[in-house]
């Protein structure tokens, strides 16, 4: 009888990791850029049922953009497209380096998009920028990140 148990346990938990690995949570909508795309920033939404972590952006061809940060706002105010952090219009946003900046769960975008049409959005609804600052232009980016330990990868085409 514990054999069974146990059995049943180990197959249970292998069918949770497979079905995990298999429907990622990280998402994406929103990408704008500047006219030459060497500045953009990516919408990001969490479908999952636990924060999200990025640990490493790449852009292009592997290449590690000139600057990353993600803008953490209210879906009201929305996304600025920035060729500089410190500039008097980037002031106004909410910047956070990677390691202080997680997807919280249950950010789905396509639920916040439909609250914000009806008038319905939340006063602590969050909205995740992942914004990039590169020499040359981006038509890519490759996102890592860490979901209930498990490392992923993801890929954007920008243009």
């Amino acid at each position: 009888m514990k054999k069974i148990i146990v059995g049943l346990i180990l197959v249970i938990f292998t069918g949770i990791i497979f079905w995990i690995r298999i429907n990622p949570p990280l998402e994406y909508g929103t990408i704008a850029g500047n006219s030459e795309y060497t500045s953009v920033v990516i919408g990001l939404g969490n479908k999952g049922f636990n924060d999200i972590q990025i640990t490493k952006v790449y852009v292009n061809n592997g290449e590690t953009p000139s600057e990353v940060k993600m803008q953490i706002n209210h879906p009201d105010k929305g996304f600025i497209v920035t060729d500089d952090f410190s500039s008097s219009e980037a002031a106004t946003y909410d910047f956070f380096s990677l390691l202080d900046a997680k997807i919280e769960r249950g950010t789905i975008i396509g639920d916040i998009y439909e609250r914000q049409d009806k008038k319905q959005v939340k006063e602590d609804d969050k909205i995740y920028g992942l914004t990039i600052l590169n020499e040359q232009p981006i038509y890519k980016a490759t996102i890592q990140y860490r979901y209930l330990g498990m490392p992923y990868k993801f890929e954007v085409n920008v243009k």
